[in-house]
C-alpha cells in the first residue's frame, strides 16, 4: 500500500510539470485559441422607418418590430436599426408589426457585398371621391359606399375607412373609434391590397376608372359630414444602398 502510493505521488508530480503540464501546455494554448468564436461573413444592415401623414420618417417605438432575414431573427435597436453577417446568396426579408397593424414587408435581398436596407413604412389619407349611405332602419344600420382613386404606388394597402355620422338623435359617431391613437391612423389592421389606378381611352381621351369600397357602421347615419371621412393607406417603400468599403 505505501508503494503504491508512492507510485502515485511521482505520476502526479510528472504530468503537472514540464512539458506535460495541462496548464502551461502550448498545445492546449493553441487548441483554446483556435476554438475562439471567428465572426465571418457579409455585413448587412436594415434600418426601418415609420412616417404618418407627411410627418419626417422616424424610428418605431422600440420592441413595436421585428426583423427575419433568411433564418435569422432580430429585434431592432433604439435607431430603428438591426445588423446581421450573411454569407453570398439570396435571403428572404420579412419586416413585421407586433400590434399587427401595418401589413408585413417581403422583399428578396441579394448578398454579395455589404448593403443598407432602408425600409419606411407611410400611413396616409385618401379623401373619397363621392359617398352613397344606404340606412337600413330594421337593423339599425348604414351601408355607406365610398368611391376614391388609388394612389400610383404599386405597394399599397387599406384599412377600414374613418366614417363621422349625425344619427336621428343628433349625436355625433365615429366609425371604427373616435379614440386618438398614438403610433398608427387607424386601430385596425391594412388587409385591402389596392390595384393601381385604371382607366380607358375614348377618342384620345384618358377616362379613369375609380375604385369602390362598402363599410356597414351600427348605426342609423341622417347626416355624414363629408369633411370627416377618409381612407387610412399604408405605402411602403424599400431602398438598398450599397456600402463602399
Amino acid at each position: 500500500m505505501i508503494l503504491l502510493a508512492v507510485l502515485l505521488a511521482v505520476l502526479f508530480a510528472l504530468f503537472n510539470a514540464g512539458p506535460f503540464s495541462f496548464s502551461s501546455s502550448p498545445a492546449l494554448r493553441q487548441v483554446a485559441a483556435v476554438a475562439a468564436p471567428v465572426k465571418a461573413g457579409i455585413p448587412v444592415k436594415v434600418r426601418v422607418m415609420h412616417s404618418i401623414e407627411g410627418s419626417p420618417p422616424t424610428p418605431p417605438p422600440h420592441g413595436l418590430v421585428f426583423v427575419v432575414l433568411g433564418r435569422l431573427f432580430s429585434e431592432l435597436d433604439a435607431n430603428g436599426e438591426a445588423e446581421f453577417l450573411l454569407q453570398p446568396g439570396n435571403y428572404s426579408l420579412m419586416v413585421s408589426w407586433r400590434d399587427g397593424i401595418l401589413y408585413p414587408h417581403r422583399m428578396i435581398v441579394s448578398v454579395d457585398k455589404p448593403l443598407e436596407v432602408i425600409v419606411i413604412f407611410r400611413e396616409e389619407k385618401i379623401t373619397p371621391i363621392s359617398l352613397k349611405t344606404y340606412v337600413n332602419f330594421t337593423t339599425s344600420s348604414t351601408k355607406i359606399e365610398l368611391e376614391y382613386k388609388p394612389p400610383t404606388d404599386n405597394n399599397v394597402y387599406a384599412s377600414t375607412p374613418f366614417v363621422s355620422v349625425l344619427d336621428h338623435g343628433g349625436r355625433k359617431m365615429v366609425f371604427p373609434t373616435s379614440e386618438r391613437l398614438e403610433n398608427h391612423l387607424t386601430p385596425r389592421p391594412y388587409y385591402l391590397r389596392l390595384d393601381a389606378p385604371a382607366g380607358y381611352t375614348l377618342y384620345d381621351v384618358v377616362i379613369p376608372v375609380y375604385s369602390k369600397m362598402e363599410i356597414i357602421i351600427p348605426w342609423t347615419a341622417m347626416i355624414v359630414p363629408w369633411d370627416e371621412i377618409f381612407i387610412p393607406i399604408q405605402l411602403t417603400n424599400a431602398t438598398i444602398i450599397e456600402e463602399t468599403e
